[in-house]
């Protein structure tokens, strides 16, 4: 077996595939190093009392009545309860879970029989300091096999925090995260258009965040401390439209009895966001032409035109190249608002940012509604990557939502989420195309790592077949997994 280290990592080679581990070593005396851990019988020795001290993860031993046998020093260092105190007493006086955790591991381990695996959740430490731990039991079983309690091992996530908050930091821009590498092109040179006037064209389907890089550019752009007005073209009655856009004058007809500002009047010194672009009337794209090419409008009923002290950036989902054919959008007007044109890929294009999302979506909706929600449980984590996201980044945010409001725990599960959701990956994987496109490695390699190797069932997630999963596998240079 070859042994492959990657920073603090290692990667393991098993069969054909490789996984990510962590390993933690200490020094143990000559007597012990031939002693073995059983998975179902802890041996009460000096020993196992040796080895189970020098892991890093806390290990502590219950017995049917749920009273402490065995709590080792890491046990100790991060509950801060002393071994002395904690033998014999109950479990739940030392491990101390924080009012939001419903579902105690240690006892469903028990009713169950079933183990628990790392299950994220906050405990209360001896000086009642809030500490974030993750968790895993099984059962323990004496010498006839019958269960006699259990045992848990505990994960310190102190220092896990700070390091993810730290990573968000280093993959965010502008309120937007991504490891994606075409975001993280994008993410390049936004900065570089917000320093130029160069009207905008955000290219996306629904949902993709097409407003969250209009806000961007504006806030990076020396406009910054002007106003950024947002005008939805298909949110607006088309009778409307052009008065909610230019303004109106007082007697222009019936029923305007004052002077009101339009839009643009309001967005002197700012930037112009026009959503939807392709919604806009071809009644109006001829009068928005005039605005982006001399730089003036003409409310209606006015006498004389407008300067319009506007930067323009404007969005759609839709094909404009089409429409232009199809004659319901001015050639003209496309190639005027098509200076400098950013395409945001799908969130289907980049699955290994569900993870970031989710983890920025959880703080955002924990502190909206006093959750103190950790992490989704790798059930619903494979949900999450199997589903294509016909709403995207918008969809994502919504799910989390409700699952946030839905979830009286620490962790997201199956339960929570929305039955429409799970009916809709039954019918996403039943009706899914082939793709055509080979995934990025970092996403082929988090695929197979999360079927265990099964290319097989790897390949039917992606709707291919097994040689061109192999073709994509080894032109990624991810050949030896």
């Amino acid at each position: 077996m070859k042994i492959h280290f990657k920073r603090d990592n290692i990667l393991q080679e098993k069969q054909d595939y490789k996984i990510h581990v962590t390993c933690n070593s200490s020094v143990l005396p000559a007597t012990d190093v031939n002693m073995t851990l059983g998975v179902k019988n802890i041996p009460n020795t000096k020993e196992s009392t040796a080895i189970l001290d020098s892991l890093a993860d806390g290990v502590f031993t219950i017995d049917s009545q749920m009273r402490i046998q065995f709590f080792s020093r890491a046990a100790e260092e991060i509950t801060g309860f002393p071994h002395e105190d904690a033998i014999g007493q109950h479990y739940n006086t030392i491990l101390r879970f924080s009012k939001e955790t419903f579902a105690c591991p240690v006892q469903e381990t028990l009713e169950t029989g079933a183990p628990v695996l790392n299950r994220g959740l906050e405990i209360i430490g001896r000086n009642n300091h809030k500490k974030h731990i993750s968790i895993s039991t099984s059962v323990l079983c004496d010498s006839d096999g019958d269960v006699c309690g259990s045992v848990a091992v505990i994960h310190d996530l102190s220092s896990f925090y700070p390091l993810k908050n730290a990573m968000l930091d280093k993959l965010s821009f502008q309120h937007i995260v991504s490891r994606n590498p075409s975001m993280r092109r994008l993410f390049d040179v936004t900065a570089d258009i917000a320093a130029s006037e160069a009207t905008v064209f955000l290219h996306g389907e629904s949902g993709t965040g097409k407003e969250l890089f209009a806000r961007a550019i504006h806030e990076l752009s020396p406009r910054k401390k002007g106003p950024l007005i947002i005008v939805n073209c298909g949110a607006l009655p088309e009778n409307l439209c052009e008065s909610e856009i230019f303004g109106v004058r007082k007697g222009a007809y019936t029923g305007a009895t004052e002077n009101r500002q339009g839009r643009l009047e309001l967005c002197s010194g700012g930037t112009f966001f026009l959503d939807e672009i392709g919604d806009l009337p071809l009644s109006l794209q001829v009068k928005l032409l005039r605005v982006l090419e001399n730089k003036e409008f003409q409310p209606l009923g006015a006498k004389a035109p407008m300067k319009a002290d506007v930067r323009f950036i404007t969005a759609t989902h839709r094909n404009l190249e089409e429409m232009v054919e199809a004659g319901t959008f001015r050639r003209d007007l496309y190639f005027r608002i098509n200076i400098v044109q950013l395409n945001i890929p799908p969130l289907r294009e980049r699955k290994e940012d569900i993870p970031l999302l989710l983890d920025m979506n959880l703080k955002k909706f924990n502190q909206a509604y006093s959750k103190n929600i950790n992490c989704v449980s790798p059930e619903v984590l494979n949900l999450l990557l199997a589903y294509d996201f016909p709403g995207n980044v918008r969809e994502l945010q919504n799910l989390v939502e409700q699952s946030v409001v839905l979830c009286k725990g620490g962790e997201i599960t199956l339960d929570h989420m929305p039955t429409g959701f799970k009916h809709g990956i039954s019918s996403n994987k039943g009706s899914r195309q082939r793709s055509s496109k080979a995934p990025e490695a970092e996403v082929l390699s988090d695929l197979i790592a999360r079927h265990q190797g099964n290319r097989t069932e790897a390949a039917q997630e992606l709707g291919v077949d097994r040689s061109t999963l192999w073709r994509w596998v080894r032109n990624a240079g991810l050949a030896e997994m």
